[in-house]
């Protein structure tokens, strides 16, 4: 009896299909503006400045870094 052997072949991978430019314009307009860190940490100082020790809060106006 004789086999056949035949070499495999290991199938190329699939390449995740790419979005259209025209489709990712149209998602960031919808998407809007991504908020950066430091607004969301100003943001969040300014909601809990009561709850922060005073000479942090003042060393914080000092460098500005909240107003």
């Amino acid at each position: 009896m004789m086999t056949s052997y035949f070499p495999l072949q290991e199938a190329p991978a699939v390449k995740p299909r790419s979005q259209s430019v025209w489709r990712q314009f149209l998602s960031n307009i919808t998407d809007g503006p991504t908020p950066r860190a430091e607004d969301a940490i100003a943001a969040y100082l300014h909601r809990h400045q009561h709850d922060l020790p005073a000479a942090l809060w003042i060393e914080l106006e000092r460098r500005r870094l909240i107003s």
